[in-house]
């Protein structure tokens, strides 16, 4: 028999119409009516080729066919009960899961040390894995389930994923603590005097600063680009160079570093970073758990110490 052409509710009614041993309480049990119970059991008679179910005083008797059958008919709706209950049940205390997530470089220092502590106290048998966005095409990785939540600011984004901001966050100067203008008020003469060491991600980012500078005529002096933030603040710190970086990952390396921060004498933009996840995650609680975590964690990192 193929499964494909078989109606698999029809195994629910008669599984409980051979518990209750009656049609008109199967109904009630079903939330259906009486004769859809009937009908379903007519149709159960011609594909098993078997009455099932006779009428006696008792009211229906099941016939040596359907008891046959009970136990396992029993066995399958437990197993297929098991499943769909899987899915809607988690427990970040026990689940032994994986999470996979990519994001740029630059917001590891943000969110790792929090997601340790908190995954340890919520899921301790949980393990999460962080792919570099340079390995992977992120519009494929979400989509085959190869990562389960991208933070970042993509250029583009294909229209069927989800997304929710993460946070949002602007660009302040970086200079060594024990510079000659660490304690001053940046000027804009000083600003663009001063020799520079900048963060080239891409090709399209990088260049805020320059940007801004070059609609007002002027342009700084760049001694030293790199590819990434975390090569960035230990020149800055060496105090030959300053340097402009997002806010919220300055902040975080001024507490371990010998670095200060200024407000930069330009009007740069600010920008936002996005959490997403492709649909076929909707409706995973293990992932909905995970996303719930990282928005603590950064809501967290975003408080001002006491």
């Amino acid at each position: 028999m193929n499964l494909s052409g078989v109606d698999l509710n029809l195994l629910v009614v008669l599984h409980a119409v051979l518990e209750e041993r009656s049609a008109t309480r199967a109904a009630a049990r079903l939330h259906l009516t009486q004769p859809a119970v009937s009908n379903a059991l007519a149709r159960l008679r011609v594909l098993l080729d078997d009455p099932l179910v006779v009428r006696t005083g008792r009211g229906l008797t099941p016939t040596p066919a359907a008891l046959a059958v009970q136990p396992r008919l029993d066995e399958a709706l437990r197993l297929v009960q098991g499943i769909v209950s899987g899915l809607d049940s988690f427990d970040l205390a026990t689940t032994t899961r994986e999470w996979v997530i990519a994001f740029a470089d630059l917001y590891g220092p943000l969110l790792l040390p929090g997601l340790d502590r908190r995954l340890h106290q919520l899921a301790p048998h949980s393990r999460v894995r962080i792919l570099a966005l340079d390995r992977i095409s992120v519009t494929d990785a979400l989509a085959s389930g190869e990562i389960d939540v991208y933070m970042g600011i993509p250029t583009t984004t294909p229209a069927a994923w989800r997304s929710e901001p993460a946070f949002t966050d602007d660009m302040v100067g970086v200079i060594a603590a024990e510079h000659p203008d660490a304690a001053a008020t940046m000027t804009l003469k000083r600003f663009v005097d001063l020799p520079h060491a900048n963060v080239r991600i891409s090709a399209g980012r990088g260049r805020e600063v320059d940007d801004a500078l070059a609609r007002i005529g002027l342009a700084r002096r760049v001694r030293l680009t790199v590819a990434h933030y975390s090569s960035l603040f230990p020149v800055v710190e060496n105090g030959h160079c300053i340097a402009v970086a997002p806010r919220r990952l300055a902040e975080y390396h001024s507490r371990t570093s010998a670095i200060s921060l200024f407000e930069v004498p330009l009007t740069l933009p600010t920008y936002d970073v996005w959490v997403f996840w492709h649909p076929r995650a909707d409706n995973d609680p293990g992932i909905t758990a995970f996303r719930r975590i990282l928005h603590d964690v950064l809501d967290a990192e975003s408080e001002p110490p006491i």
